[in-house]
């Protein structure tokens, strides 16, 4: 970089000072701050929490900090207020919450693996990384090479050295990598996939300005001639076909693939049962044995959310709000240009005879209002007595098992299914274990999957045999039942 450079690295690194990333690190409290959040939303399986769960927590979090001297005045709702603004969480208010749910943002998540990885260094220099960068190099080298003859010689090089090793394996045995290069690969994997996790916060925080900027270019567009506009009338996805959101779908379609799923996954537990992996820290190995579950999830969520937004700019444009948008816009449009118009003629401190009447909100005291009374609602407290019945018990066992769905039963199922495969939807339950429920064992295994599965945005096709023998079908959502997950159908 040139001395001249200087200068535009200094502007642009004013302009970081300001960014959240930086305001969390140079904080009064960034010790206090970084610790809780680590520990809220990182040391644990759970990466959101509702509001109530939250602020109980971080209440015990901050007596533990003040019983140590560390000087904490405000409340933990008043920290998490703070934080909101700092730009360190998020909130969101799923549909269906009775409250609503925090979770790290994609800065404060970054801000909080700086700082581990200052707390955990690494050699500069590490035989992994080198290895790495060099496939890296090799691979575009030959990626990015016309030649058919070159690629063929690469490949005959590939094959030959492929060979050599079969050779030298059967003469000599199998060479198994030192346990302290295994240890330093492992952990090169692990800070690698947590750039690749704190990627899809960033993914996230893409579509949504995407989808900001959708809606901005649909309210100043140019009417139904705008191509935004047209493609939205025709049902596209418009956001799935931006750059962010073709990359994404790339990547989900490469991670739902059974095929590589099922290699990924064995891969992992081969590594994590290896003897060097036993002096690997504990949040390491955790992190490798739910390495896969917290790709699919974070991917699941990723979907959901481009998946949201694209069917509320379909419902934005169709609404009355689109045409009340643009006809504010249209308004203050014309009211800018009346007011260019005069400017030469008016000045700022000149009376004009015109009254502007606002609107306004009636406000009354709260001592108006009357409070429901329960009591005055309230039935007869006295009891008759029943006559006794002639039901059998055997008959009320009956009608019990026809009426309820038996879950612990779907349950057995899906966990019998799944020590043998890393996952499998419901229809590939129900070819192995058929719906001896008919319809009600259909309900229970999607109730099992909202709860337990990994959504999708795909459909499939479920196919059971009804109580009275007659065979129905139907499109639900595709859910995956994962082996990550296998201990929450206990």
């Amino acid at each position: 970089m040139s001395q001249q450079g200087v200068v535009g690295l200094y502007s642009d690194l004013g302009e970081l000072r300001d960014a959240p990333v930086w305001r969390l690190l140079r904080a009064d409290t960034a010790p206090a701050v970084v610790a809780c959040l680590s520990v809220l939303f990182t040391s644990g399986t759970e990466r959101t929490l509702t509001s109530s769960a939250l602020h109980e927590r971080l209440g015990r979090l901050i007596g533990l900090l003040r019983s140590v001297g560390c000087e904490l005045a405000q409340s933990p709702q008043a920290y998490v207020s703070d934080w909101l603004s700092a730009g360190w969480l998020r909130r969101d208010f799923p549909d269906g919450s009775q409250e609503e749910v925090f979770e790290l943002s994609s800065d404060g998540a970054e801000g909080l693996r700086i700082v581990s990885r200052i707390l955990r260094p690494r050699s500069a220099a590490t035989e992994s990384r080198l290895t790495s960068v060099l496939r890296l190099i090799q691979d575009l080298a030959d990626a990015t090479n016309d030649d058919p003859q070159a690629r063929i010689d690469r490949l005959l090089e590939e094959r030959k050295r492929i060979d050599d090793e079969i050779d030298a394996i059967r003469i000599q045995g199998v060479k198994v990598l030192d346990p302290q290069r295994a240890r330093e690969r492992a952990r090169e994997v692990i800070v690698q996939g947590e750039d690749l996790i704190g990627d899809f916060d960033r993914v996230r925080d893409e579509f949504a300005a995407i989808n900001q900027k959708l809606r901005r270019e649909l309210v100043e567009g140019d009417g139904s001639k705008g191509h935004v506009l047209a493609n939205v009338f025709d049902g596209i996805d418009v956001i799935r076909q931006t750059d962010a959101g073709k990359a994404f779908d790339a990547f989900w379609r490469l991670l739902t693939n059974p095929v590589q799923a099922a290699r990924f996954e064995e891969a992992l537990r081969n590594v994590v049962e290896r003897a060097f992996a036993a002096e690997l820290q504990g949040d390491e190995r955790r992190f490798l044995l739910r390495f896969k579950s917290r790709l699919l999830e974070q991917t699941a969520k990723i979907n959901v959310v481009q998946s949201s937004f694209a069917s509320s700019l379909q419902s934005f444009v169709r609404s009355r709000e689109f045409s009340e948008h643009r006809r504010i816009l249209r308004l203050l449009r014309q009211t800018q240009q009346g007011a260019l118009a005069v400017v030469a003629n008016v000045k700022l401190n000149q009376r004009i005879d015109f009254q502007l009447a606002r609107t306004s909100a009636a406000i009354k005291s709260v001592s108006q209002w009357y409070l429901h009374d329960p009591a005055k609602l309230a039935g007869s407290a006295e009891m008759q007595e029943a006559n006794p019945g002639d039901v059998r018990i055997e008959d009320i066992q009956a009608h019990i098992q026809r009426s309820e769905i038996d879950v612990r039963g779907l349950k057995r199922h899906v966990r019998d299914l799944l020590n043998n495969v890393s996952q499998a939807s419901i229809s590939q339950v129900l070819a192995v274990h058929p719906a001896h429920q008919g319809l009600g064992s259909v309900i229970g295994y999607l109730q099992l999957a909202v709860r337990h599965g990994v959504a999708t945005t795909s459909r499939e096709s479920l196919r059971w045999q009804g109580l009275d023998g007659v065979w129905r079908s139907a499109n639900a959502p595709l859910y995956y039942f994962t082996r990550e997950r296998l201990h929450e159908l206990s």
